[in-house]
């Protein structure tokens, strides 16, 4: 009896101090198109969507050609400006004030390893950000290199989370998106050219609206160091029934 108490006092423990996000399918674009004023229309033409365990859904990207969905890309007056061939499914862009360049950021990017490996041993294999001009790709800001405090990312069962995606401020008067990294920090993009115009770090005081909306504030307090300690100070004495 001893033995099993034991035995099931550590598991609960290690299931208390592991946190776990599913993976979330990325919604589809709607509408198909953005309409940048000016006569500027950025078309995106549906693309295959695959999920674990489910078929192709949406169809493929010929078929939607064939149902007369414009190529993706940009148009001024209904003449085509530029083409982008990257994928955009999942992605949001931000456009400069001319339409002529954008910076693409995923809602979630993609990850190593796996829901059951430590944070400390996993982490994201794309890029948070890239940038393009005309439609071509110029470069792209890594995970690592916006936030400093690697903890603060969350991952899910093959994602990472690197900002607080509802604080994103996309100024195309100024040509400027600025973001909220789960670190903390403002980081603002300069979207002519695509580089970090700024960073700084974000008064608490200022956000703290969100982070008591957010599972960040999980990783404040309630870490799987913290929870294990908690739990162990409540459990132990119920040992000594088993």
């Amino acid at each position: 009896m001893k033995v099993r108490g034991i035995f099931l006092f550590c598991a609960l423990i290690f299931a208390l101090g592991t946190t776990a996000y599913a993976d979330t399918p990325p919604p589809p674009p709607t509408p198909w198109y953005t309409d940048l004023g000016d006569g500027l229309v950025f078309h995106y033409r549906p693309e295959r969507a695959h999920y674990p365990n489910e078929s192709f859904i949406w169809g493929s990207p010929e078929e939607f050609a064939a149902q007369g969905y414009p190529q993706t890309g940009l148009y001024r007056n209904g003449e085509l400006v530029y083409t982008v061939e990257a994928p955009i499914l999942g992605r949001q862009l931000y456009f400069s004030n001319d339409g002529m360049s954008f910076l693409m950021v995923g809602w979630w990017v993609a990850a190593s390893g796996n829901p059951g490996m430590a944070a400390r041993n996993r982490e994201p294999i794309e890029p948070a950000a890239r940038f393009f001009s005309q439609g071509n790709f110029v470069h792209s800001h890594e995970v690592f290199d916006l936030v400093e405090n690697r903890n603060r990312i969350i991952y899910s069962v093959g994602h990472a989370q690197w900002d607080f995606q509802s604080e994103r401020e996309h100024n195309r008067e100024n040509n400027t998106l600025r973001v909220l990294t789960r670190d903390e920090r403002l980081i603002t993009f300069d979207l002519s050219t695509g580089l970090v115009a700024s960073t700084q770090q974000a008064q608490r005081d200022q956000i703290i609206h969100i982070l008591l909306d957010d599972p960040v504030i999980v990783d404040d307090f309630l870490n799987p160091s913290s929870v294990r300690a908690l739990a162990a100070a409540f459990l132990l004495p119920l040992l000594r029934f088993f």
